[in-house]
């Protein structure tokens, strides 16, 4: 792939990530997101792929998840993806709703010919 390709694939993978997090969708999650993930979220609070997975699955209910442009940087096989993220979530235990509005970076990495997020970064805006 050329770089504009990974740029393009990124983007595409990103929207998928955004897609499953709605959708609850573990298994798709899973196969986006590396077994040695550093996922870093806005409070400061940082989760290895076990409990990024259990958080998405039994804590939080993402009811929106939408991404404005990405501005991609291709690196070999890394992929620096940073940009805006707006979501809006439910913790289930209290049904309290939030909306999150928060800059991101992410690393992806290709790997078997496959890529997938390495690091997740969120500052809140």
């Amino acid at each position: 792939m050329n770089e504009a390709e990974v740029q393009r694939e990124i983007v595409r993978l990103e929207q998928a990530r955004c897609r499953a997090l709605v959708e609850a969708d573990i298994d798709s999650l899973q196969k986006l997101v590396s077994d040695d993930v550093v996922h870093v979220h806005a409070n400061g609070k940082t989760d290895d792929r076990h409990a990024y997975l259990a958080m998405v699955d039994g804590q939080i209910r993402f009811l929106e998840a939408n991404r404005e442009a990405l501005d991609v940087r291709v690196y070999g096989d890394t992929a620096i993806a940073t940009g805006r993220l707006d979501q809006v979530i439910e913790i289930k235990q209290t049904a309290q709703r939030i909306d999150m509005h928060v800059m991101t970076t992410q690393v992806w990495v290709q790997r078997g010919g496959a890529w997938q997020q390495v690091t997740f970064q969120a500052t809140n805006l």
